[in-house]
């Protein structure tokens, strides 16, 4: 892993996340209940416009994940909830965290604070690598 400043942290922990959200899910979907999914506007039966395809986690993607997970979990709990939360809303986007929804999850009041409070939290595991 070649984590060479705070950015390549940040950087690695929002790959982290989006190689999280691409395992499979924990538990299989019941095939009892067996109703198709279809669409539902009337131009449904045909060619329909099928979102993107989310490819499965390589095994290097998997080990980085393996890893930066047993850093964080070192943290205190304040810390890594806004680590991961910070990781997660920033997956798959271009424009970074989302931080005023950030804000509302912890029940916090300034978007400003849990920013700052991420930056030490990344500054703090920085110094732990």
């Amino acid at each position: 892993m070649g984590i060479k400043d705070i950015d390549d942290l940040h950087v690695s922990l929002i790959e982290a996340a989006e190689t999280e959200r691409r395992l499979p899910p924990a538990r299989r979907k019941q095939k009892m209940a067996c109703w198709p999914d279809y669409p539902l506007d009337w131009h449904g039966y045909g060619w329909t416009q099928a979102g993107e395809v989310m490819l499965r986690p390589t095994a290097d993607q998997i080990d980085s994940l393996d890893y930066l997970f047993s850093l964080v979990v070192a943290m205190d709990e304040e810390d890594r909830r806004i680590i991961w939360a910070a990781a997660h809303s920033a997956a798959f986007r271009h424009r970074g965290p989302q931080w005023t929804k950030i804000t509302k999850i912890l029940g916090l009041n300034d978007p400003r604070m849990v920013k700052r409070q991420y930056k030490d939290a990344l500054i703090k595991l920085w110094y732990r690598l």
